[in-house]
């Protein structure tokens, strides 16, 4: 059996992404993607694949100063329950604190899966300026019923490279970024 790989999405992805995003939309479970809109947020998107089969995906999109969303999570439905979702949800996490993100935002129907993972609940309210913009295009903005969860982004460790890059000043690219931002532009 392969192993599960998590990678960044790469523009051979758009049309299999969409597939699956809007094949949840069309279920009123996430927002429907264009084609452009997935595009311009294409260096959001993670995927998890497995033997190069697309089996998920999710993004991380910043919504202000120290603020990261958890958006268009996704697993093929004849994964659901394997620890797909789990794993990118995870790794997004972990990249919100490399992208110095203090905290990231799930607005989700899913509680207990998000709560399972460390998030926690928080008030809606907080969150009103995303609210106003992001969510004029869903159908259910009027009457959203989707819970808004928060949990801490991690703080690297002392000796890690982005440690070390950000003591270096902000002329210095962490690794990890450049190195995502490279898988992204050989896609």
């Amino acid at each position: 059996m392969a192993e599960l790989r998590l990678r960044p999405a790469r523009e051979s992805d758009v049309a299999p992404l969409l597939a699956l995003i809007n094949g949840y939309a069309e279920r009123r479970m996430l927002l429907q993607r264009s084609e452009e809109s997935l595009r311009a947020r294409l260096p959001d998107f993670l995927v998890a694949e497995e033997g190069g089969e697309l089996l998920g995906c999710g993004a991380l999109s910043e919504l202000g100063p120290g603020l990261g969303e958890v958006r268009s999570l996704a697993v093929r439905v004849d994964r659901t329950g394997r620890g797909v979702g789990r794993a990118l949800v995870a790794r997004l996490v972990a990249w919100a604190g490399e992208r110095e993100f203090a905290q990231v935002l799930a607005l989700t129907r899913r509680v207990s899966f998000f709560q399972a993972l460390g998030f926690e609940l928080t008030d809606r309210r907080l969150f009103e300026d995303k609210l106003r913009t992001d969510c004029q295009a869903c159908p259910l903005n009027v009457c959203c019923d989707e819970t808004a969860l928060v949990m801490p982004a991690p703080r690297p460790a002392a000796g890690s490279a982005r440690a070390r890059a950000n003591a270096a000043g902000p002329g210095v690219a962490w690794a990890s970024q450049a190195g995502l931002r490279a898988a992204q532009a050989r896609g």
